[in-house]
């Protein structure tokens, strides 16, 4: 339940919601960089689903089904337990082979092996747990952990990490 007050607790992030719920949030408007700023968010929570016509509902059942507070990454290294805070990466790593790892436990968390991912796709798994998408996006690339098409249309995990 925590989860769900925190998610609505920023002004904006709540009058997107509200918006949502009252089915007044034209596609073109969902799709601005101001909404996706905080529609991750609302996703990972549960508190709004995108419907495969790629529509957005909120679901107040979500409140009744939340039975407390739950740490979606539970399973985080003991090394990068210190990067997160309620589930939730604080700063992304300086260090290279501390970054490293943080990448290739989000990517084997967030990611399954045998898919591809759209770029929004992408986004909407890391904004659950920071907002910087890109720069966690450009990371997991760089280092051999997603492999973006030429075309940008898709990203799919590597199945092996160094």
């Amino acid at each position: 339940m925590d989860q769900l007050l925190a998610a609505l607790a920023d002004p904006e992030r709540l009058r997107l919601y509200a918006r949502i719920v009252l089915d007044d949030l034209p596609p073109r408007e969902a799709d601005s960089p101001a909404a996706c700023k905080h529609l991750g968010r609302l996703l990972a929570t549960g508190l709004v689903e995108r419907l495969p016509d790629g529509s957005l509902r909120a679901d107040p059942a979500v409140f009744r089904r939340a039975p407390g507070p739950v740490d979606p990454h539970p399973t985080v290294p003991r090394r990068l337990t210190g990067f997160f805070a309620h589930g939730r990466l604080t700063a992304i790593p300086v260090r290279p082979v501390v970054r490293h790892e943080l990448l290739v436990h989000l990517t084997d968390t967030l990611f399954d092996a045998d898919r591809s991912y759209s770029e929004r796709e992408v986004n909407d798994a890391f904004r659950t747990v920071h907002d910087d998408t890109s720069a966690l996006r450009r990371y997991c690339v760089t280092d051999g952990l997603l492999v973006r098409e030429r075309d940008g249309s898709s990203y799919r995990r590597v199945h092996a990490h160094a």
